[in-house]
Protein backbone atom coordinates (compact mmCIF):
# COMPACT_ATOMS: atom_id res chain seq x y z
CA UNK A 1 0.00 0.00 0.00
CA UNK A 2 0.87 3.91 -1.05
CA UNK A 3 2.05 5.97 1.73
CA UNK A 4 -0.99 7.77 3.38
CA UNK A 5 -3.10 5.06 2.34
CA UNK A 6 -6.37 3.81 4.44
CA UNK A 7 -6.16 0.17 4.69
CA UNK A 8 -9.48 -1.09 4.14
CA UNK A 9 -8.89 -4.13 6.80
CA UNK A 10 -6.22 -3.67 9.09
CA UNK A 11 -5.38 -5.91 12.06
CA UNK A 12 -3.35 -4.81 14.32
CA UNK A 13 -1.59 -6.82 17.32
CA UNK A 14 -4.39 -9.27 17.16
CA UNK A 15 -4.02 -12.32 19.74
CA UNK A 16 -6.80 -14.79 20.57
CA UNK A 17 -6.29 -18.12 22.72
CA UNK A 18 -8.38 -20.63 23.25
CA UNK A 19 -7.54 -22.71 26.85
CA UNK A 20 -3.80 -23.01 26.36
CA UNK A 21 -3.76 -22.77 22.07
CA UNK A 22 -2.69 -19.36 20.90
CA UNK A 23 -4.75 -19.46 17.66
CA UNK A 24 -3.33 -15.71 16.83
CA UNK A 25 -0.30 -14.16 18.16
CA UNK A 26 0.28 -10.90 17.71
CA UNK A 27 -0.75 -10.88 14.23
CA UNK A 28 -1.10 -7.79 11.77
CA UNK A 29 -2.13 -7.51 8.48
CA UNK A 30 -3.31 -4.93 5.69
CA UNK A 31 -5.73 -5.27 2.87
CA UNK A 32 -5.84 -2.32 0.39
CA UNK A 33 -8.80 -1.41 -1.39
CA UNK A 34 -9.32 -3.57 -4.31
CA UNK A 35 -6.29 -5.78 -3.48
CA UNK A 36 -6.80 -9.58 -3.63
CA UNK A 37 -4.70 -11.66 -0.68
CA UNK A 38 -4.18 -14.96 -0.57
CA UNK A 39 -3.36 -16.53 3.13
CA UNK A 40 -2.31 -20.20 3.94
CA UNK A 41 -0.57 -22.04 6.49
CA UNK A 42 -0.91 -25.51 8.22
CA UNK A 43 -4.19 -26.69 9.62
CA UNK A 44 -4.49 -25.18 12.89
CA UNK A 45 -2.45 -22.54 11.91
CA UNK A 46 -4.92 -19.78 12.61
CA UNK A 47 -6.44 -18.73 9.53
CA UNK A 48 -10.13 -19.33 10.05
CA UNK A 49 -9.70 -17.59 13.63
CA UNK A 50 -8.42 -14.61 11.94
CA UNK A 51 -11.41 -14.55 9.52
CA UNK A 52 -13.83 -14.94 12.77
CA UNK A 53 -11.80 -11.92 13.97
CA UNK A 54 -12.20 -9.77 11.31
CA UNK A 55 -16.08 -10.85 11.26
CA UNK A 56 -17.06 -10.62 14.47
CA UNK A 57 -17.75 -13.90 15.08
CA UNK A 58 -14.43 -14.11 18.09
CA UNK A 59 -13.24 -10.81 20.07
CA UNK A 60 -9.60 -10.76 20.56
CA UNK A 61 -8.27 -10.63 23.68
CA UNK A 62 -5.27 -8.28 22.22
CA UNK A 63 -5.16 -5.66 19.61
CA UNK A 64 -7.96 -3.77 17.36
CA UNK A 65 -9.45 -4.81 13.97
CA UNK A 66 -10.05 -1.89 11.84
CA UNK A 67 -12.38 -1.22 8.58
CA UNK A 68 -11.69 1.57 6.54
CA UNK A 69 -9.68 3.00 9.38
CA UNK A 70 -12.64 2.57 11.78
CA UNK A 71 -12.21 0.65 14.84
CA UNK A 72 -14.46 -2.59 15.01
CA UNK A 73 -12.74 -4.64 17.19
CA UNK A 74 -16.24 -4.29 19.75
CA UNK A 75 -19.00 -4.42 16.81
CA UNK A 76 -21.26 -7.66 16.30
CA UNK A 77 -21.02 -9.58 13.15
CA UNK A 78 -24.89 -8.19 11.51
CA UNK A 79 -22.80 -4.48 11.95
CA UNK A 80 -19.69 -5.70 10.14
CA UNK A 81 -21.61 -7.25 7.62
CA UNK A 82 -23.97 -4.16 6.74
CA UNK A 83 -20.37 -2.30 6.73
CA UNK A 84 -19.18 -4.24 3.86
CA UNK A 85 -18.01 -7.37 4.93
CA UNK A 86 -18.63 -10.76 3.50
CA UNK A 87 -17.58 -14.20 3.65
CA UNK A 88 -18.24 -17.67 2.51
CA UNK A 89 -17.59 -20.75 5.22
CA UNK A 90 -15.38 -23.71 4.43
CA UNK A 91 -18.35 -26.40 4.57
CA UNK A 92 -21.19 -24.46 3.17
CA UNK A 93 -24.39 -23.48 5.19
CA UNK A 94 -26.96 -22.89 2.68
CA UNK A 95 -30.96 -22.61 4.29
CA UNK A 96 -31.26 -26.26 2.90
CA UNK A 97 -35.39 -25.90 2.39
CA UNK A 98 -35.22 -22.14 0.61
CA UNK A 99 -34.65 -21.89 -2.68
CA UNK A 100 -31.59 -20.13 -4.44
CA UNK A 101 -33.24 -17.27 -4.66
CA UNK A 102 -34.78 -17.10 -1.39
CA UNK A 103 -31.07 -17.85 -0.23
CA UNK A 104 -29.77 -14.64 -1.69
CA UNK A 105 -32.63 -12.49 -0.65
CA UNK A 106 -32.05 -13.83 2.87
CA UNK A 107 -28.51 -12.14 2.75
CA UNK A 108 -29.32 -9.23 0.47
CA UNK A 109 -32.76 -7.95 2.71
CA UNK A 110 -31.15 -8.42 6.16
CA UNK A 111 -27.04 -8.54 5.51
CA UNK A 112 -27.72 -5.63 3.04
CA UNK A 113 -30.74 -3.87 5.67
CA UNK A 114 -32.60 -3.47 2.26
CA UNK A 115 -36.22 -4.34 1.63
CA UNK A 116 -37.10 -7.26 -0.08
CA UNK A 117 -38.29 -5.48 -2.90
CA UNK A 118 -35.43 -3.51 -3.31
CA UNK A 119 -33.43 -6.70 -3.82
CA UNK A 120 -34.59 -8.94 -6.84
CA UNK A 121 -32.57 -7.21 -9.19
CA UNK A 122 -29.58 -7.21 -7.16
CA UNK A 123 -29.91 -10.84 -6.43
CA UNK A 124 -30.93 -11.41 -10.23
CA UNK A 125 -27.43 -10.29 -11.51
CA UNK A 126 -25.54 -12.03 -8.84
CA UNK A 127 -27.08 -15.39 -9.58
CA UNK A 128 -25.82 -14.72 -13.40
CA UNK A 129 -22.42 -13.66 -12.33
CA UNK A 130 -22.04 -16.87 -10.18
CA UNK A 131 -23.60 -19.28 -12.50
CA UNK A 132 -26.67 -19.56 -10.48
CA UNK A 133 -29.23 -18.62 -12.52
CA UNK A 134 -30.79 -21.61 -13.77
CA UNK A 135 -30.83 -22.74 -10.50
CA UNK A 136 -32.84 -19.97 -9.23
CA UNK A 137 -36.14 -22.14 -8.07
CA UNK A 138 -33.93 -25.07 -7.32
CA UNK A 139 -33.52 -25.99 -2.92
CA UNK A 140 -30.62 -24.97 -2.28
CA UNK A 141 -30.30 -28.67 -0.48
CA UNK A 142 -30.23 -30.49 -3.65
CA UNK A 143 -27.18 -28.69 -4.99
CA UNK A 144 -23.95 -29.94 -6.00
CA UNK A 145 -20.80 -29.04 -4.41
CA UNK A 146 -19.84 -27.09 -6.36
CA UNK A 147 -23.23 -25.61 -6.41
CA UNK A 148 -23.47 -25.05 -3.01
CA UNK A 149 -19.94 -23.43 -3.40
CA UNK A 150 -20.95 -21.37 -5.87
CA UNK A 151 -24.07 -20.31 -3.08
CA UNK A 152 -21.90 -19.39 -0.63
CA UNK A 153 -20.00 -16.80 -2.76
CA UNK A 154 -23.77 -15.30 -3.78
CA UNK A 155 -25.25 -15.18 -0.82
CA UNK A 156 -21.91 -12.99 1.15
CA UNK A 157 -22.42 -10.68 -2.19
CA UNK A 158 -26.04 -10.42 -2.41
CA UNK A 159 -25.37 -8.00 0.78
CA UNK A 160 -23.21 -6.00 -1.33
CA UNK A 161 -19.37 -6.19 0.58
CA UNK A 162 -16.92 -4.17 0.02
CA UNK A 163 -14.22 -7.35 0.57
CA UNK A 164 -15.15 -11.10 0.40
CA UNK A 165 -13.88 -14.04 2.47
CA UNK A 166 -12.75 -16.69 0.90
CA UNK A 167 -12.57 -20.02 3.12
CA UNK A 168 -11.42 -22.61 1.39
CA UNK A 169 -13.59 -22.62 -1.36
CA UNK A 170 -11.91 -24.77 -3.94
CA UNK A 171 -11.57 -27.55 -1.51
CA UNK A 172 -13.52 -31.00 -2.50
CA UNK A 173 -13.62 -29.74 -6.39
CA UNK A 174 -12.40 -31.68 -9.43
CA UNK A 175 -10.17 -29.92 -11.51
CA UNK A 176 -12.63 -28.70 -13.92
CA UNK A 177 -14.90 -27.46 -10.96
CA UNK A 178 -11.93 -25.89 -9.36
CA UNK A 179 -11.03 -23.74 -13.00
CA UNK A 180 -14.65 -22.64 -13.33
CA UNK A 181 -14.75 -21.80 -9.66
CA UNK A 182 -11.36 -19.67 -10.02
CA UNK A 183 -13.01 -17.36 -13.49
CA UNK A 184 -15.57 -16.58 -11.00
CA UNK A 185 -13.82 -15.46 -8.66
CA UNK A 186 -11.53 -13.31 -10.72
CA UNK A 187 -14.66 -11.95 -12.48
CA UNK A 188 -16.17 -10.90 -9.03
CA UNK A 189 -12.70 -8.98 -8.07
CA UNK A 190 -12.55 -7.47 -11.48
CA UNK A 191 -15.93 -5.49 -10.38
CA UNK A 192 -13.90 -3.78 -7.76
CA UNK A 193 -14.85 -6.39 -4.42
CA UNK A 194 -11.33 -6.85 -2.64
CA UNK A 195 -10.94 -10.37 -1.54
CA UNK A 196 -8.62 -12.28 1.44
CA UNK A 197 -8.76 -16.22 0.31
CA UNK A 198 -7.41 -18.45 2.46
CA UNK A 199 -6.85 -21.93 0.70
CA UNK A 200 -5.71 -25.38 0.23
CA UNK A 201 -5.37 -25.92 -3.33
CA UNK A 202 -2.40 -23.18 -3.72
CA UNK A 203 -2.59 -23.48 -7.54
CA UNK A 204 -6.21 -21.94 -7.65
CA UNK A 205 -5.19 -19.31 -4.85
CA UNK A 206 -1.63 -17.98 -7.12
CA UNK A 207 -4.05 -17.79 -10.38
CA UNK A 208 -5.90 -14.88 -8.55
CA UNK A 209 -4.00 -13.20 -5.95
CA UNK A 210 -1.20 -10.51 -6.20
CA UNK A 211 0.17 -10.78 -2.62
CA UNK A 212 0.27 -14.27 0.27
CA UNK A 213 0.44 -14.35 3.49
CA UNK A 214 1.69 -17.59 5.17
CA UNK A 215 0.61 -18.21 8.54
CA UNK A 216 2.04 -20.67 11.37
CA UNK A 217 1.03 -20.51 14.87
CA UNK A 218 -0.89 -17.85 15.04
CA UNK A 219 1.64 -15.79 13.26
CA UNK A 220 3.03 -14.59 10.16
CA UNK A 221 5.78 -16.12 8.90
CA UNK A 222 6.22 -14.64 5.63
CA UNK A 223 4.38 -12.05 3.40
CA UNK A 224 4.54 -10.80 -0.42
CA UNK A 225 4.68 -11.62 -4.10
CA UNK A 226 3.20 -15.02 -4.16
CA UNK A 227 5.71 -16.83 -6.63
CA UNK A 228 8.94 -15.81 -4.12
CA UNK A 229 6.64 -16.31 -0.99
CA UNK A 230 6.51 -20.09 -1.64
CA UNK A 231 9.83 -20.56 -3.26
CA UNK A 232 11.34 -19.23 0.38
CA UNK A 233 12.55 -22.70 1.86
CA UNK A 234 11.06 -21.45 5.07
CA UNK A 235 7.45 -21.60 3.49
CA UNK A 236 8.31 -25.26 1.82
CA UNK A 237 9.83 -26.94 4.96
CA UNK A 238 6.22 -25.55 7.56
CA UNK A 239 3.76 -25.72 4.58
CA UNK A 240 5.01 -28.55 2.41
CA UNK A 241 7.11 -30.20 4.69
CA UNK A 242 10.27 -30.03 2.22
CA UNK A 243 13.35 -30.10 4.32
CA UNK A 244 15.65 -27.19 3.51
CA UNK A 245 18.78 -29.48 3.34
Amino acid sequence: MGAGMTALIALEGVSKSFGSVRATDQFSMELAEGEALGVIGPNGAGKSTMFNIITGGVRPSEGRVLFAGRDITRAPAHERCRMGIGRSYQIPHPFANMTVFENLLVGAAFGGSRSEAACYEDCHEILGRTGLLEKANALAGALTLLERKRLEMARALATRPRVLLLDEIAGGLTEHECVALIETIKAIHRTGVSIVWIEHVVHALLSVVSRLIVINFGQKLAEGDPQQVMASAEVQEVYMGISAE
